[in-house]
């Protein structure tokens, strides 16, 4: 993951769901670029976003008005840190606030507040929340890590975790390498001098020092008995030179130099694979840099000082490595990879940009905007969603768990025969969970407004079952939110 000293920030969220069905509406994928419709579609982004960061297969954001936001995940693990176990597709708030900075794992994710404190979600079975105790049990929401102030910076790879303090240095818990037992709490990095920045690969770490000169610890080669660790060892070679950045892929890392070029080099392997260790060699076509981004497998990514980003691949072993553009994108300042080769830039305007890219051979797909979760509103109340609204043949759905209750209905969940009841007045909503066939008054809806289940979420259409309970459902396209209005008791 690539070193940063703090950018992010994010709020609570609140359970809701609702749903909507508008034929003006446009599939809830990222749509390709254009940004000359931006102004009459302009709610229907994600927008201003300050940075971005991602882990294996989470993906953040943090907004100017210190919110947070994820989507992305895997069941059952908690990386969203919203409360939920069921991965999302477009953002959804987390449930903490004042965030400075994210930083995301294989399985768990930190979160440096701008207080300095570290707080984490997700899988603990190594350690890697720093909570003082281990568990198969993910944990939803973000606890505090223990004993951690004055933090500015943090990263995360594997179940390993790393912090920066402000006086330089660096504390590392959960599966440092492979040798020793993993750690559930901080404890201080030894034999390196002060340091300006970190970051995770593999079972390692690097760090960068105040000179410019990088540190490499951790497992150097896997499968041996006792596999060989790497001592605190400063990277060095023809292709080094004073460093101004560091970023990790899986096995390899690299260094943004002040020249503007990269060095990138191989900092473990699994016995007895090919290619030197410690061997930096240079990247073809990535010069003029002033942002540098690994992840978790093995693209890298990089801005230009003219906005440009510029990717490579280091899956293989090579002499030289060359970076291709990302075509279509003038104005990035942030980036962020996760391990399903998806890459991510953030715009000046505050928008972001996806893209695939495999290597090889390859060149990056069409770089699209990411779109943003359908807002809801009702009576003017924004209602945040654990799972967002999901568009199907121009019906939109939201989960059916704390939808009825914001619209003023009694909910009543009968497990004897698997049905919800919804009642508001002399209208009586029955579902059935198992069939999902769906009755308002004990007539049945039409199958093309049946709920569905998607991620082991019920989602139910909102339009027709809310103006069932007298509600007034109204689609504000520009904003890209549904308002509903509901009358006077």
């Amino acid at each position: 993951m690539n070193i940063k000293r703090g950018k992010f920030g994010r709020g609570r969220a609140a359970l809701a769901g609702i749903l909507l069905s508008l034929s003006m509406l446009m599939p809830l994928t990222a749509q390709a670029a254009q940004t000359e419709q931006m102004p009459s579609q302009k709610g229907k982004w994600l927008s201003d976003v300050v940075a971005i960061s991602a882990g294996d297969y989470a993906v953040y954001a943090i907004k100017k008005d210190g919110t947070a936001w994820a989507w992305g995940g895997m069941r059952d693990r908690g990386l969203l840190g919203n409360g939920s176990m069921v991965p999302v597709k477009t953002p959804v708030r987390m449930h903490i606030d004042k965030v400075k900075d994210i930083a995301g794992g294989h399985m768990h994710t930190l979160i440096l507040r701008k207080d300095g404190t570290v707080w984490a979600t997700g899988d603990n079975s190594d350690g890697q929340l720093g909570i003082g105790t281990t568990s198969y049990q993910p944990v939803l929401e973000p606890v505090q890590v223990t004993g951690l102030d004055n933090i500015v910076a943090i990263s995360a790879n594997g179940s390993q975790s790393l912090a920066l303090g402000a006086d330089g240095t660096v504390w590392q818990w959960g599966r440092k390498n492979s040798v020793h037992t993993p750690s559930p709490v901080p404890a201080k990095l030894e034999g390196i001098p002060v340091i300006q920045a970190i970051a995770t690969g593999h079972l390692t770490a690097s760090a960068l020092d105040k000179d410019g000169q990088v540190w490499i610890t951790g497992t150097a080669v896997t499968d041996m008995n006792p596999d060989r660790q790497w001592e605190p060892t400063a990277v060095q070679g023809d292709a080094m030179g004073k460093a101004t950045a560091v970023a990790t892929g899986s096995q390899k890392a690299a260094a943004l130099l002040e020249d503007g070029t990269v060095a990138i080099w191989k900092s473990s392997k699994t016995y007895p694979t090919a290619g030197d260790l410690l061997s930096p060699t240079k990247v073809k076509h990535a010069d003029q840099l002033t942002r540098l981004e690994g992840g978790s497998f093995s693209t890298f990514s990089s801005i230009k000082q003219d906005g440009t980003v510029w990717v490579w691949d280091s899956f293989m072993d090579e002499n030289e490595y060359t970076a291709v553009q990302v075509e279509g994108i003038t104005n990035a300042i942030d980036l962020a990879n996760t391990s399903m080769r998806e890459q991510y830039a953030l715009l000046r305007d505050g928008t972001v940009m996806k893209w695939n890219y495999y290597g090889g051979s390859s060149k990056p797909s069409k770089p699209q905007l990411v779109e943003d979760s359908i807002h809801v509103e009702i009576n003017g109340d924004k209602l945040d969603f654990t799972y967002p609204p999901a568009l199907v043949n121009n019906v939109s759905y939201v989960p059916l768990r704390g939808v009825f209750e914001h619209l003023g209905a009694k909910v009543t969940w009968m497990n004897q025969t698997n049905t919800v009841h919804v009642s508001k007045g002399s209208m009586n909503v029955v579902i059935n969970l198992y069939t999902l066939n769906t009755t308002i008054n004990g007539k049945q809806i039409s199958d093309d407004l049946k709920p569905f289940n998607e991620n082991y979420t019920t989602m139910v259409p909102l339009r027709f079952i809310a103006e069932a309970l007298g509600a007034k459902v109204n689609w504000a396209k520009e904003q890209h939110t549904v308002r509903i209005e509901l009358p006077n008791p």
